[in-house]
């Protein structure tokens, strides 16, 4: 292993432990560790559609290296007014809100509904996620049909499943708060209505109903058959401060006093 250093790293003290001491290719597999994909939240009411920016990356911000590996693969890509670097094989577009999904035997008939709010290029939205909930009742097909209008490049989908026991409500997060980690195959999966669903059977049941959509629905031939991943969401919130207890007031008849007598000295408490 070389000993070559990446450009721009320098220690920040000489005297403490620094990762620019350390062999050029250590540095990149840190910073190539250190980026994880960013998740955009995405919520849409009363036919309104918003992007919320993703949590801080200050990875990219640490030395010259750190910018580069950051910025690999990624593009710069406007979302309504504000432009976001973005890598559009790894991000994830969390769909937290949504107005109520219509009932619809076609897919064309969402068509007619223009959203207004924020603009994007749907060409780097390949990866949606939404929660469990949101894929409604057996057969799921209003929610695919929806979720495949609004992305139409549609690669992956992300199931968030509350991680307790079933019918665990979802929790509010955030970009900052929002913490996501596999589903075993084993998992047991509180799908809606269904005391104890599979998380194998939810996943399953998901791709035959998006089987079906490509395979019934001429216009929409060429988009790509998704690959379906659960994922359990655990999340750190702060707990709120617990109130101050209110001490029970005494009673004056309970009052009593205890004489307490040391080295000669009389001191007297009320208890």
């Amino acid at each position: 292993m070389s000993s070559k250093h990446a450009p721009g790293t320098t220690p920040a003290n000489l005297n403490k432990p620094s990762i620019a001491n350390l062999p050029y290719e250590l540095q990149v597999a840190i910073f190539e560790a250190a980026v994880e994909r960013q998740i955009f939240f995405v919520e849409i009411s009363n036919d309104v559609l918003r992007f919320s920016s993703p949590s801080g990356r200050a990875i990219g911000l640490a030395c010259q290296l750190s910018r580069e590996i950051y910025l690999k693969g990624k593009v710069l890509k406007m979302f309504g007014n504000k432009p976001h670097w973005l890598d559009p094989d790894r991000d994830i577009f969390y769909l937290c809100k949504d107005d109520p999904v219509p009932r619809t035997n076609r897919p064309t008939d969402f068509e007619s509904s223009v959203l207004k709010g924020d603009a994007f290029d749907e060409r780097v939205v390949r990866n949606v996620a939404v929660d469990l909930g949101y894929l409604g009742e057996h057969p799921r097909h209003d929610a695919m049909v929806r979720i495949w209008h609004l992305f139409p490049s549609l690669r992956t989908l992300h199931i968030l499943a509350p991680k307790g026991p079933p019918h665990t409500p979802p929790l509010l997060a955030t970009p900052e708060t929002l913490v996501l980690s596999d589903i075993p195959s084993n998992q047991v999966v509180a799908a809606p209505h269904q005391d104890r669903e599979l998380w194998l059977a939810v996943r399953y049941q998901v791709k035959k109903v998006c089987a079906r959509i490509l395979t019934t629905e001429n216009g929409w031939q060429g988009r790509y058959y998704p690959e379906v991943v659960g994922h359990l969401t655990s999340l750190w919130v702060a707990q709120p401060e617990p109130e101050p207890e209110t001490e029970t007031e005494t009673e004056p008849a309970l009052q009593t006093e205890m004489r307490i007598e040391t080295q000669g000295e009389t001191e007297t408490q009320t208890i």
